[in-house]
């Protein structure tokens, strides 16, 4: 997705999900036994091993990570009508096809492949074109955005290849998260500021937030390899250059809810039948 070119949102998705896998030696400096009063909210290695079970499966199983979400424009300081000033734009269908693998010296190697495509704002109907409603015009929408990625993770912190251009809070710096635990019921939290230099040299930000409702009883099942749960992922970021935007003020909302899944036939039948049109075989195809 030649050359490999990752938009940024496939970057800032690949180093957040290079923290979902556990190093052995992670598993061996983890507690035992866990109540919702000392669950190790500091310890780096039970946060990078929850992780690693939440967003993929350590036994090597490869997952899908369904992502269907919202894409909101909104500009501020302007004393614009509530409806100007913040207005869903399209909608966005997802997967991530991911694989993760514990290396000899501990480190985690995953490997994944990236699909997104757009959606229009009302229907849901996938998008070829789009109308701007901040330049009035009408422009070609992307028909697949995404690429395979490969990255490892330590309990330093992932590690990247540096022609990504990627800086982020997440980069040297062991995984942290926030927890918040109501009976049997885990929410969890952490957030990343990033920056990435796109292909035109201008700089893009991007503050992003990743949360998560599980069990109890699956996070402190230690057997488990994987933690099902519900999972969004909320950003504030800048313009898609696709949307011709320029230096226009404002900057876009993302709200994606996911889930991840063991077998390819569980993503919707019309998004598979989509995605075999935008990428045809791709999704069989094996992890770079």
């Amino acid at each position: 997705m030649p050359r490999l070119m990752i938009p940024r949102r496939a970057a800032l998705q690949g180093l957040l999900a290079m923290t979902a896998s556990s190093a052995t030696a992670a598993s061996q400096t983890m507690p035992h036994k866990h109540n919702e009063r000392t669950l190790p909210a500091n310890d780096p290695a039970f946060a990078l091993r929850t992780l690693g079970r939440l967003q993929g499966d350590l036994s090597g199983r490869i997952t899908y990570t369904y992502n269907p979400g919202f894409v909101f424009g909104i500009v501020t300081g302007r004393a614009l009508a509530p409806g100007e000033s913040g207005q869903l734009l399209y909608q966005v269908e997802g997967c991530t096809k991911r694989v993760s693998r514990v290396l000899e010296d501990g480190s985690v190697e995953e490997r994944s492949r990236s699909w997104m495509v757009y959606c229009d704002a009302d229907t849901g109907d996938y998008l070829q074109e789009f109308h701007n409603p901040y330049t009035d015009e009408t422009i070609v929408v992307p028909a697949v955005r995404g690429g395979p990625a490969v990255s490892r993770l330590t309990l330093n912190g992932p590690v990247l290849p540096a022609s990504l251009g990627l800086e982020s809070t997440l980069l040297d710096t062991p995984p942290r998260l926030h927890w918040r635990v109501l009976g049997e019921r885990v929410w969890i939290s952490r957030y990343a500021a990033s920056r990435i230099t796109v292909a035109n040299g201008k700089p893009r930000n991007e503050l992003s937030m990743d949360a998560w409702v599980c069990h109890l009883s699956d996070l402190l099942d230690e057997q488990a390899t994987h933690i099902p749960s519900t999972y969004t992922w909320t950003s504030h970021a800048d313009w898609q250059s696709w949307l011709q935007m320029q230096d226009h003020p404002g900057s876009l909302l993302w709200r994606v809810e996911s889930v991840v899944m063991h077998e390819q036939d569980q993503l919707p039948s019309r998004f598979r039948a989509q995605l075999e049109r935008v990428a045809p075989g791709q999704i069989n195809q094996p992890l770079p």
